[in-house]
């Protein structure tokens, strides 16, 4: 029951607490009431991050709150991804939103601006109102709190792009591996690896602060165009590996940026993850979880797993050998360079010379 009660609530008090559940395990003597404890909080941050509020009923706005606009089309949300309910709520919004003064960092194509109200929809309901208010902030966030990136955004438009690539993304390759887009998974997410074991935290965060936000930024303007173009959201396979986790990350630093980068991710970036997975976690967290997902819906079960070290049969069934290619074989180095391999650069847009750095 306890567990079932976290895992649908407190939802940023339990993203705050994930970093000190990731922290904790590399640590044999804490106790193991604490760790079960922290086991717990940890599984309703994982709900928040890969959007289990969906599972809820969505909320329907009373008529007096609204908004009125004219007729939607199916077109007007990039092919039809969204139901009719929905629908007519992003077409309201969309039409509220270029009303006297439409916020500045707005984006120009209406095509991803239904996307984006599509993945704040599927979070928060059908409440118009609501839903504008929840953009709005995340506008706002975003204008205030990313580092200047037009050069990548304009790349993000036509290609996937790599850790490397991102601000200080060379420096990011010794102390921060992520690949940003490692192929996709078997039903056709993007996957996303971060070897969170192999991170060295730095004395301060004014290289790590840009690297990330932009790294989640661009990932996430990617998405949203590639969805337009498909016609179906996409979302990402996020994949968590704590081999080498040490007591060394456990620095004011480290738990501050988590927090930090997790409540921003949770709140401004909604419905971005299709599943997340850990793997190399140790054996009495595999156990832990199999006690605790006993009481958690069919549903969240399926966007979690825990697994320990034998992890390539499961990921198999997940993945595509491309795929495994980058969680099994490739360097940390390589890794940042995902997807692109064997030393082969990014490919340019006509009249661009270089990649971005």
């Amino acid at each position: 029951v306890l567990a079932s009660v976290l895992a649908s609530s407190w939802r940023v008090a339990n993203v705050a607490l994930l970093p000190v559940l990731l922290l904790t395990v590399a640590e044999p003597r804490a106790s193991p009431l604490l760790l079960g404890v922290m086991a717990v909080a940890s599984l309703g941050a994982a709900s928040c991050l890969i959007g289990t509020a969906s599972l809820r009923p969505a909320k329907s706005a009373p008529p007096s709150r609204a908004l009125s606009a004219p007729s939607p089309t199916p077109d007007d949300c990039g092919g039809g991804m969204a139901t009719p309910d929905e629908l007519a709520v992003i077409y309201a919004v969309k039409h509220s939103l270029r009303q006297s003064p439409p916020p500045p960092n707005l984006p120009e194509d209406g095509k991803v601006v239904a996307v984006q109200l599509l993945r704040v929809v599927r979070e928060h309901g059908t409440d118009a109102r609501a839903v504008e208010r929840v953009y709005r902030r995340a506008l706002a966030w975003k204008r205030d709190n990313l580092p200047d990136k037009p050069q990548l955004d304009a790349l993000a438009e036509s290609r996937w792009l790599c850790a490397a690539e991102m601000p200080h993304g060379e420096w990011a390759v010794g102390h921060w591996p992520i690949g940003f887009h490692c192929g996709y998974s078997k039903s056709g997410s993007p996957v996303k690896i971060e070897r969170l074991g192999a991170c060295a935290p730095p004395s301060d965060t004014k290289l790590l602060y840009p690297y990330y936000l932009a790294l989640v930024d661009t990932l996430q303007r990617r998405l949203d165009r590639t969805s337009v173009t498909s016609g179906r959201l996409q979302q990402t396979y996020e994949l968590f590996d704590l081999a080498g986790l040490g007591t060394h990350m456990v620095t004011f630093t480290t738990l501050s940026f988590t927090k930090d980068v997790m409540l921003a991710f949770a709140t401004h970036y909604p419905s971005s993850f299709s599943k997340a997975v850990v793997i190399n976690a140790p054996s009495f967290m595999e156990r832990l979880y199999r006690i605790l997902s006993t009481v958690l819906p069919a549903s969240v079960k399926a966007k979690v797993s825990i697994l320990g070290a034998e992890y390539e049969a499961e990921l198999a069934n997940d993945l595509t050998p491309e795929t495994l290619y980058w969680v099994t074989t490739a360097s940390h180095a390589q890794l940042c360079r995902a997807p692109f391999r064997d030393g082969a650069a990014p490919a340019q847009p006509a009249g661009s010379s270089r990649a971005v750095r």
